[in-house]
């Protein structure tokens, strides 16, 4: 017998058909959906408009964050207040936008 298992059980559900180190599958209500739920050129529009927004993103908050820490009379209240705000936007760009990326082409 070797230790091998030999059974064969139906059920509604399960099917183990001679069970030696297989791995069992559950029949039912299964779908499998495909890796990537867009075509390639939708694909690739997603990916052109989230590098242009990221590229404005940290360009734009990279200057922002420039002009604010290289001159001493910039450093009011407000345009710390505003320096606060592109470091967060610069962080959502950094942190946020490829997830997102990868979220919309992948899962839709």
């Amino acid at each position: 017998m070797d230790g091998e298992l030999n059974i064969t059980l139906v059920d509604e559900n399960w099917t183990l058909p001679n069970v030696s180190r297989e791995y069992t599958t559950r029949r039912g209500n299964i779908t499998y959906v495909g890796f990537y739920l867009h075509q390639p050129s939708v694909a690739a529009i997603f990916i052109v408009s989230y590098l242009l927004i990221f590229l404005v993103c940290m360009v734009g908050n990279g200057v922002v964050c420039f002009i604010v820490l290289r001159s001493k009379n910039m450093r009011t209240v407000t345009n710390l207040f505003i320096l606060n705000l592109a470091v967060s936007d610069l962080l959502v760009g950094i942190f946020c936008m490829p997830t997102t990326l990868l979220d919309n082409i992948i899962t839709g």
